[in-house]
């Protein structure tokens, strides 16, 4: 009875630690700052010293959801070495910043995969594909106030971004939840797109979330930088990540704001 008991405790203890972290997200609520106008960037992507791909990425709105569009691919040397396109379509909801849907198609030379994620109220449900022929087998993660990346990243911009301060979201990049930190590292002086721009600079961090709620680190990303600039815009300027393949970044080429100046 003694070893039962011993038993019920440190599952207990453990069933506890797992769900302590959900006590630290910070409040799912957008913050005061003015939300995003209709924009279209281009971005270049690189591993290493190397440029490797290239994207363009559109905001607009549609039936009163906010719309992001992504197409890119892999160029230059790296595409001869390696053929890679890819788009994507998300949506979500323009006053709370809620995800509706986010589908992702990527083309490779000999396979397509296709990531679909639909949100509700209580989480997301995934479903992916390798083949045109494949049925889908959904799986579903329950977590409330689940992000996609676009919908992180514009929840982060909205907010008061001071130095030092620590955001925390659960976000969905792929098929895991992950519990990721944001901390408002301050203010740097940026060369981007042909301009020297202020920015805010932003430390980034993530830890899987697996199967049992404990937090485990992720086997592929390991912390990234990102700038934002410090304007009335405050547009996703650059990205430098530590991966398991090294060092990748994205970086702004180009940018305007169709109906308005830029």
């Amino acid at each position: 009875m003694k070893s039962v008991t011993t038993i019920l405790i440190a599952f207990l203890a453990v069933s506890a630690c797992a769900a302590d972290w959900q006590k630290e997200l910070s409040p799912p609520q957008p913050g005061s700052f003015p939300p995003l106008r209709p924009v279209r960037a281009s971005y270049t992507f690189g591993w290493s010293v190397f440029t490797a791909a290239a994207a363009t990425a559109e905001i607009s709105r549609t039936n009163e959801l906010l719309r992001l569009d992504v197409k890119g691919g892999t160029v230059g040397v790296v595409r001869g070495l390696w053929r890679m396109d890819a788009e994507s379509t998300a949506l979500w909801q323009p006053a709370t910043l809620k995800p509706v849907s986010h589908v992702v198609t990527e083309v490779f030379q000999n396979k397509t995969v296709k990531l679909r994620l639909d949100f509700d109220a209580n989480g997301v449900t995934q479903t992916r594909t390798t083949r045109s022929d494949e049925t889908p087998n959904p799986k579903r993660l329950n977590f409330p106030n689940l992000l996609d990346m676009p919908t992180a990243l514009l929840w982060l911009r909205s907010q008061q971004l001071r130095a030092g301060e620590t955001y925390r979201c659960l976000t969905i990049p792929d098929t895991s939840a992950y519990l990721t930190e944001l901390k408002i590292v301050g203010q740097e002086q940026l060369d981007v797109a042909g301009k020297c721009r202020a920015t805010i600079k932003v430390l980034l961090r993530a830890r899987e979330v697996n199967d049992k709620l404990e937090l485990v680190p992720s086997k592929r990303f390991k912390e990234a930088f990102a700038w934002f600039s410090n304007d009335n815009d405050r547009l996703l300027l650059r990205v430098k990540a530590k991966v398991f393949v090294g060092s990748v970044w994205m970086e702004l080429d180009k940018v305007e704001f169709p109906g308005g100046s830029g």
